[in-house]
């Protein structure tokens, strides 16, 4: 039996483009459920946007989904230095030494 961080290859089909990505086993699902959603929002997008190309749907799609990205990033990055605030706090009202910022990039999205 794998383990649930071992790594294995998944073939992903986005319309007709075929790519191969390496992800822990326990992300498979997740990997499918992108699939997915991704094929889904490019059929709509073809659908409401006859005139365009392919290629030009793509972009779009990459678009859309490269904005919610960074909205999502710039919302945990705010998060999660509201956290470090309050630990800060919440250390200086209990009369402990404050705790060490983490760095940013342990907090960021994982990478596929």
């Amino acid at each position: 039996m794998k383990s649930k961080e071992t790594k294995i290859n998944i073939e992903v089909n986005i319309y007709g483009t075929r790519f191969s990505v390496a992800v822990p086993f326990s992300q498979q699902d997740s990997v499918r459920e992108t699939e997915s959603e991704m094929k889904t929002y490019l059929k709509r997008l073809r659908d409401t946007h006859s005139r365009k190309s392919l290629p030009e749907c793509m972009a779009m799609m990459a678009y859309h989904y490269a904005s919610e990205y960074f909205a999502l990033k710039a919302l945990h990055e705010a998060e999660a230095s509201e956290a470090e605030d309050l630990l800060r706090d919440t250390a200086q009202m209990l009369g402990e030494d404050s705790p060490e910022p983490q760095d940013s990039k342990d907090w960021e999205f994982e990478d596929y």
